[in-house]
């Protein structure tokens, strides 16, 4: 295949970068053309990785087979024009269109939604060329949930040829998705098998003008080396850990701080790095590329990733399995560890912090490897045999075979998966009768879902108690995970009415069921029956968000009359009066809260 990947790409660092470079190489090492079309060139300097010469040169390539990488990048800022923008968006597109032309190119792949994806849509647009899109964690969650921006991501959405991922995670759109992981592990870069020990004295001699690096003295031998790397920042932990090294560097214990990062936080790090007296065991090195990752952990004694109270829940950062993977001793938060698999055990293959914030903690912690190194080495091996990997090889054969899929027009999957797995009861209920036909299209899953919901009621007096109501709840908690605006049903974002006059969110659904809904959804296995409790109502709000990961929260019936008065009709004075019935609260904050007008809740 002739393959036009739209890419983040070295120089840009992070995981995505990343993942995006092995994927190409790995898709030209299994024959196929790859030409990567990114902006990478033009990445600020905070984000920027070292890249020499000899690097440089890795940035394409030729294999045997007749497969290759080659690079189309973006170089020049945009041309004046008011207000201002890289117009990364344009320039991409555009760069994509003249290669899938020139060269004849068979499929576009794109990895995440700003600006790659949109990119790859109006490229796909206007060559006819189906595309691809792979989405990640922080663009699906953080990006479709803006308000101003989740429209345009959910319609190339719904129109690429194909999502790669997790299912789950974007047949609520009405995406086309399916899986990319050639099988169970982690990917894990071939290098890492092989690499030697990064110079890291050789490195900084070469680097002492540079900005970044702080510390110019050799890094000495004896003191062992605690490392970090990638982006730092409060939620990172990169703060937490300064703190907990101050405090061992207080009592007398002698170690380095090997610093491989940048981002936004890097001036505010370094002046905490001064701040604690951190400053004479510290040496700081900027990005370096992903193949020489794994020199740089295999000089550390133990390697940290803290991050905790990440904004994005679902976020699954890749160091971890790249520290075990180099054989290093892992100091990891609970918050990380929780996420991995396989499974990491404290003092077993890793040394696992419940909360970086407790300094005290976490620098017991760092002291447990500098008393025992033998120890520590003992974890990181432990770590190493513990990690099921495969290498870019794998991942490109992977990749290839989704786009040979989507090449030979195989027929789109529908929404039946959606309604088993957000509707598990009621459709164990349901299991008589012959699953639904059901489009991948949100309309004719949801409509698919109240149809089993009118099969559970008209048999209520045949099924055990409550089922009618779980039936109801399920369909309900499945509402959250449509995109039902796209396909016409509702309006997620209704227009604000002028004058006193607030409107809820059409975000938001309220509803009432006659059984102990709370104790059945504690459990999504549950099985029938629940607890009836006649006579009484449980009242749920269902708040959905425009990226499809809403919550369901129980409410009192005064939040209820809140919420139902917001209907663009009710005065403000009649919301306050009734607020003050309801809640005995001053009129002040009454008034605050109405005057949000649009209450999301």
């Amino acid at each position: 295949m002739r393959i036009c990947a739209i890419v983040k790409y070295p120089p840009i660092q992070g995981g995505i970068s990343a993942l995006s470079y092995w994927t190409v190489h790995g898709l030209a090492q299994a024959g196929h053309q790859v030409t990567v079309v990114t902006n990478a060139e033009e990445v600020e300097d905070d984000f920027r990785m070292l890249l020499t010469a000899a690097d440089r040169a890795l940035l394409e390539a030729d294999y045997p087979g007749g497969g290759a990488v080659r690079l189309a990048a973006t170089r020049r800022p945009a041309p004046a024009h008011v207000p201002y923008s890289p117009l990364y968006v344009t320039k991409l597109a555009a760069l994509a269109t003249d290669e899938i032309r020139r060269g004849g190119c068979d499929l576009i792949y794109a990895h995440y939604l700003e600006p790659y994806g949109l990119a790859a849509h109006l490229a796909s647009s206007w060559t006819g060329v189906p595309h691809v899109l792979r989405h990640a964690g922080s663009d699906r969650v953080r990006l479709l949930g803006e308000p101003e921006l989740s429209a345009a991501y959910r319609e190339i959405l719904r129109r690429a040829d194909a999502v790669a991922g997790q299912p789950c995670s974007v047949s609520g759109f009405g995406a086309v998705a399916e899986p990319v992981a050639p099988r169970a592990g982690r990917f894990v870069p071939s290098c890492w098998q092989t690499a030697a020990r990064l110079d890291v004295n050789t490195l900084i001699a070469g680097l002492a003008e540079h900005p970044w690096v702080t510390n110019t003295a050799p890094l000495p031998a004896g003191p062992p080396v605690i490392a970090v790397y990638g982006k730092l920042g409060e939620t990172k932990g990169s703060f937490d850990l300064l703190a907990a090294l101050a405090e061992v560097h207080d009592a007398g214990r002698r170690f380095s701080l090997l610093v491989m990062g940048g981002g936004w936080r890097r001036e505010a790090f370094a002046e905490a790095v001064e701040r604690h007296g951190l400053g004479p065991v510290t040496w700081t090195l900027p990005f370096l590329p992903h193949w020489r990752v794994p020199g740089f952990l295999r000089r550390a004694d133990a390697v940290c990733v803290l991050e905790r109270d990440f904004p994005v829940a679902a976020h699954m950062p890749a160091l971890p399995a790249e520290v075990l993977a180099a054989g290093t001793c892992l100091i990891v938060s609970e918050e990380v560890a929780a996420k991995q698999r396989p499974a990491l055990r404290d003092g077993v293959n890793a040394l696992v912090v419940a909360d970086p914030r407790d300094t005290a903690a976490l620098a017991a912690v760092v002291t447990r490897v500098l008393d025992d190194l033998q120890a520590a080495r003992r974890i990181g091996a432990a770590g190493r045999q513990s990690l099921g990997t495969y290498g870019e090889r794998e991942l490109g054969e992977a990749t290839a075979a989704l786009l040979s899929r989507v090449l030979s027009r195989r027929p789109a999957p529908g929404g039946a998966a959606l309604l088993t797995e957000h509707m598990p009861a009621t459709t164990r209920l349901a299991c008589e009768v012959d699953p639904p036909v059901v489009t991948a299209d949100p309309q004719d899953v949801y409509q698919a879902a109240c149809e089993l919901v009118t099969w559970i009621d008209k048999r209520r007096d045949e099924l055990p108690c409550g089922a009618a109501e779980i039936a109801r709840y399920e369909r309900d908690r499945l509402w959250l995970r449509l995109d039902l605006e796209a396909a016409g049903g509702e309006r997620m974002f209704p227009r604000r009415p002028a004058g006193g006059h607030p409107v809820r969110s059409g975000l938001l659904r309220l509803r009432e069921y006659r059984s102990d809904i709370d104790a059945a959804a504690a459990d999504l296995s549950y099985g029938i029956p629940v607890r009836p409790h006649p006579g009484t109502a449980d009242r749920f709000l269902f708040h959905k968000l425009p990226n499809l990961l809403g919550q369901v929260v129980r409410i009192n019936s005064a939040t209820a009359r809140l919420i139902e008065s917001c209907d663009g009709r009710t005065p403000l004075t009649v919301i306050a009066t009734a607020l003050r019935a309801d809640l005995d609260v001053v009129t002040d904050m009454a008034r605050d809260l109405a005057r949000q007008r649009v209450i999301d809740m």
